[in-house]
């Protein structure tokens, strides 16, 4: 048991560090629906973190994902390449954060985030967390690790990181429904800021998510 929690927190913790969907539910607490809208985002993050999860882990057991057992060398070298791309991907974000000076705008679609229904609120944080590309890598990723696991062992593990993954957007939602106006500055500091950073810190969680499969990669090459 403890070797698979240990081996799916890295990835829970590389899906929690995603700023977008912080500064989603933040939007959507500041909604004159908040107190629904905002745990239907929580839902809907779990909705699709466990999906994710436990479809890769029972296809992982029909033997549809054994390709990185069985890619060798190639394998190794196609994680170098994609953790190259990662690196790149981080210099890129730094590059437009500095030329934004901090004033780099929101996706578009975020700008109604505060006049979500609970629905859209949810349906949208199950596609942030489910279908958005790095998510999905790392929820896949977290699944497979567990293909030698028990199925109660590996439905514990995946429990445990749906609820790490999603704790950043949950976490917001409860103060808010505990500290009500109280809170609501607070929250407002956090999106401010994570508004203007956010870029910096998908470079940092790109880096150093880049530099892990990179190292794997050549412990891997230099093995064979």
């Amino acid at each position: 048991m403890g070797g698979a929690l240990a081996g799916v927190v890295p990835y829970a913790l590389g899906v929690a560090a995603s700023p977008l969907p912080i500064i989603a539910v933040i939007l959507v607490l500041f909604s004159d629906r908040a107190r629904l809208a905002g745990p239907a985002f929580v839902a809907g993050a779990l909705a699709g973190v466990v999906t994710v999860g436990a479809a890769v882990y029972v296809l992982t057991g029909y033997g549809y994902f054994d390709g990185d057992h069985q890619g060798g060398t190639v394998s190794q070298v196609v994680r170098i390449g994609v953790g190259l791309a990662l690196l790149f991907a981080a210099y890129l974000h730094v590059v437009r954060h500095r030329r934004a000076k901090g004033q780099h705008a929101m996706p578009k679609w975020m700008a109604s985030a505060d006049r979500w229904s609970p629905v859209k609120a949810s349906v949208l944080a199950l596609l942030m967390y489910g279908v958005d590309p790095k998510n999905l890598a790392l929820c896949a990723g977290a699944a497979k690790s567990l293909a030698a696991s028990p199925t109660v062992v590996a439905v514990v593990a995946l429990s445990v990181f749906a609820v790490i993954a999603c704790l950043p957007v949950a976490v917001p939602v409860f103060l808010f429904l505990a500290g009500g106006d109280r809170a609501a500055s607070r929250l407002d500091r956090l999106k401010t800021w994570l508004s203007t950073h956010h870029l910096l810190v998908m470079a940092g969680l790109l880096l150093v998510f880049g530099v892990l499969l990179i190292s794997h990669g050549l412990r891997g090459v230099l093995g064979h």
